[in-house]
């Protein structure tokens, strides 16, 4: 006769083997559905609002997965004549920008259109120190605000995944000036416009979305805003909309609470006005350097900076800077995390340019 401890133990085995095998189909199939998966686009321009005036074509382009900056150029973004001073900043802030040269520093690039200064902040206590960058934007045209997008460039990803890419190298791709890492719009669904092209719109929103509009203004929404407020928001004419989050800041203030307390490597973007915007980088969870910041820590800082507007994109092993083409945070991990997408400033493409 056959043990009965023994039928109860291998009926127990059988039971976690197969508990364990469901599990780990599951798993697979999240793993697949959000990380792995390469999802379809059918990327479409969406309507800008007309131009001001009529503009001069420049006399070549090109594609940007055919375009290929040489090492001089990632490192010295060639600049564009100054736009007029009626801009998005209205001919405010003159002392900031130069008559057209190129002015750069290891935490600073000027030029007729485009003001970079970076600082490094050291905050915390000394058991749980604290390091993050700021970077004070200041641009005239929309155009220099824009996202890198990792499938436009599959001829120069070396990766077997085309959707996603270092943000380093896809800084120097794009020759950003400063770059900060996006919403990895490839690994959920939302609502994707990227430089006025739609690449999704999908309902409901993974996460909250912040909206740049062409007019330079930026407004954020909750992730339960309904088909209702997406056309509203269309109709206003959108030049970027990334979809992650939380809100940072809610009619200008922090809010009571977060759903997430722990502190991480963040990255974030905030407004003050038109043609004014902040870039801010949390390094963390790196002993004796920096702890990282939870979502309410950041949120404090873009209120004490004087922005009206800050939305939280990608964090942990994507969150990272760049400066000219090289790395100006100091990343968890030696080869950080890719991603779909970066958020830069560069020399505006064309004054105006749709």
């Amino acid at each position: 006769m056959k043990n009965p401890k023994n039928r109860r133990t291998r009926r127990l085995v059988t039971a976690i083997v197969a508990d364990l095998l469901v599990l780990g189909a599951l798993l697979g199939g999240f793993t697949y559905f959000y990380f792995l998966r390469e999802r379809d686009y059918t990327p479409k321009s969406l309507e800008g609002p007309a131009p001001a005036a009529a503009t001069a074509a420049p006399e070549e382009t090109q594609s940007p997965a055919s375009a290929e900056p040489t090492q001089d150029a990632q490192a010295t973004p060639e600049p564009q004549a100054p736009s007029a001073d009626t801009g998005l900043l209205g001919g405010k802030y003159a002392d900031k920008f130069t008559a057209g040269e190129v002015e750069q520093t290891e935490d600073s690039y000027k030029s007729g259109d485009v003001s970079i200064e970076i600082s490094k902040v050291a905050a915390g206590t000394e058991s749980k120190p604290i390091t993050y960058y700021v970077a004070d934007i200041y641009i005239k045209d929309i155009n220099s605000f824009r996202t890198g997008v990792a499938l436009d460039y599959k001829d120069q990803n070396q990766g077997d995944r085309k959707n996603v890419m270092s943000t380093l190298q896809l800084s120097q791709l794009t020759n950003a000036i400063v770059s900060i890492s996006g919403d990895s719009f490839a690994f959920h669904d939302g609502i994707v416009v990227r430089n006025g092209v739609e690449w999704e719109n999908k309902l409901p929103l993974y996460g909250d979305i912040c909206v740049l509009y062409y007019d330079g203004t930026m407004e954020t929404y909750s992730q339960k805003i309904k088909r209702a407020d997406v056309d509203a928001i269309y109709a206003k004419k959108p030049y970027q909309i990334w979809t992650f989050g939380p809100q940072l800041l809610v009619d200008g203030q922090v809010p009571a609470s977060f759903a997430n307390g722990k502190a991480n490597p963040l990255c974030a973007i905030g407004y003050y006005e038109p043609g004014h915007y902040c870039f801010v980088l949390v390094d963390g969870r790196q002993k004796g350097y920096s702890w990282g910041m939870a979502h309410a820590d950041l949120a404090q800082v873009f209120y004490d900076l004087g922005c009206k507007v800050a939305f939280n994109l990608d964090g942990g092993d994507t969150a990272v800077m760049t400066y000219l083409g090289e790395w100006r945070n100091q990343p968890e991990a030696s080869n950080p995390r890719e991603t779909s997408d970066i958020l830069y400033i560069a020399e505006p493409t064309a004054p105006n340019a749709q």
